[in-house]
C-alpha cells in the first residue's frame, strides 16, 4: 500500500510542476504583450471589474443586467484577440495554458480521476519498476560484430555469421515493431550480447513513442516477493504495456508465488498478442524446464522466436 500511495504522491507531484511552469509561461507572455501593448493589460483589468460586476447581478438575481454585462465582456475580450493578432500574436496567446485541458492540470474532471493523472500514475509505477534495474543505454550502432569469432566453432557454427543474422533480425524488428509482433527468446552464455540486443530494441521503440518496460529478473522477483510494489497495479502495468523485457531470466531466486506471477505474465500476454523480450543464460530446454517447469516453458517457447547467441565473452574483447 506504501507504493501505491507514493506513486499517486508523485503524479501529483507532476501535475503540480506542470501547473507552475504553465504559470510562469504564461507571466512571461503576459509581460512581452504588455510590454509592446499596455491597452491590453488595461483591457485585463477592465474585464476583471465587470466579471465582479456580473458575479453581484447573478447573485441578486438580476439576469438583464448580467447578461449586459457579460456581453461587454465578450466584446473587450474580441477586441482584445484582434489587437493581438494585428501585433503579431496569436488571438489566444494570453489564454490560460493547460497540459490537459479536460482536468486544466489539476487531476480530476467532474468528480472522477483524469486520465492524465491515471496516465502520470501508471508511469511513476513504472518507473519505479526500472529504477531498480534500469536498462543500460545500448544502441544498434554501438553493437560490435567483429569481436565475434569469424571462424567455426567445435559445433561447426561460425559466430561471427551467427550474430550477424541475429543483428539483422533485431534490427528489422525494431523498425517493424507493433503489439501484434511475437515475442522474442535469447539464449545463450553471458557476455555475448543479449543484454544490448533487447535494450537496443526498447532504444528504438521507446523512440517511436511506445511504452515499454524493462526489469532484470533477479530484481524483479525480488522486490515482488518482499511486497516493494503495488503488485498487482505493477503486474497490470506489465501485462498491458506495448513491449515487456525481463532480462537474465534464470538467475533469480524464484518461489511458488514468483512462479505464478512469471506464469501470467507469459500466458496473458501470449492471449493478448503483445509481445515480450526474455533473455537468459540457461541454453535448452531441460535447463528452462528444471528451473520453471513444463507449464512456463511450453508456452515460452510456443509464443517466441528463439535467437541462440554464440561466441566468447565479448565483454573482455572490449575491455
Amino acid at each position: 500500500m506504501a507504493t501505491s500511495i507514493q506513486t499517486v504522491s508523485n503524479a501529483n507531484d507532476t501535475l503540480a510542476r506542470r501547473r507552475q511552469a504553465n504559470s510562469t509561461l504564461l507571466m512571461s507572455r503576459q509581460q512581452e504583450v504588455y510590454a509592446k501593448l499596455p491597452q491590453i493589460e488595461d483591457m485585463g483589468y477592465e474585464i476583471t471589474a465587470l466579471g465582479a460586476d456580473f458575479t453581484m447581478a447573478k447573485l441578486a438575481k438580476n439576469e438583464e443586467r448580467a447578461a449586459q454585462l457579460k456581453q461587454q465582456m465578450l466584446n473587450i475580450e474580441q477586441q482584445r484577440k484582434n489587437l493581438l493578432v494585428e501585433n503579431g500574436f496569436a488571438a489566444d496567446y494570453l489564454d490560460p495554458i493547460y497540459t490537459c485541458p479536460l482536468c486544466k492540470d489539476k487531476g480530476f474532471a467532474d468528480g472522477k480521476i483524469c486520465s492524465c493523472l491515471k496516465q502520470e500514475i501508471v508511469k511513476q509505477r513504472q518507473n519505479m519498476l526500472t529504477s531498480l534495474s534500469p536498462a543500460p543505454k545500448t544502441t544498434f550502432e554501438q553493437f560490435r560484430l567483429d569481436l565475434y569469432p569469424d571462424a567455426a566453432d567445435q559445433s561447426g557454427i561460425n559466430p561471427r555469421r551467427q550474430m550477424e543474422q541475429i543483428f539483422s533480425y533485431c534490427k528489422k524488428y525494431a523498425e517493424g515493431f507493433n503489439r501484434s509482433r511475437r515475442s522474442i527468446l535469447m539464449l545463450g552464455n553471458s557476455g555475448l550480447g543479449k543484454t544490448h540486443l533487447s535494450c537496443a530494441i526498447a532504444d528504438e521503440c521507446v523512440k517511436k513513442g511506445f511504452v515499454v518496460m524493462y526489469a532484470s529478473s533477479q530484481s524483479m522477483f525480488e522486490q515482488l516477493e518482499n511486497n516493494r510494489f503495488d503488485t498487482q497495479n505493477v503486474l497490470n502495468d506489465i501485462i498491458g504495456c506495448d513491449l515487456f523485457i525481463l532480462d537474465d531470466l534464470g538467475t533469480e531466486y524464484i518461489t511458488a508465488h514468483g512462479l505464478s506471477i512469471l506464469y501470467n505474465i507469459i500466458n496473458t500476454r501470449m492471449l493478448n498478442g503483445t509481445p515480450c523480450i526474455f533473455s537468459t543464460n540457461l541454453t535448452s530446454q531441460k535447463a528452462l524446464t528444471a528451473k520453471y517447469g513444463e507449464k512456463i516453458v511450453s508456452r515460452l517457447l510456443g509464443s517466441c522466436d528463439a535467437l541462440y547467441f554464440v561466441g566468447e565473452d565479448i565483454r573482455f574483447k572490449k575491455k
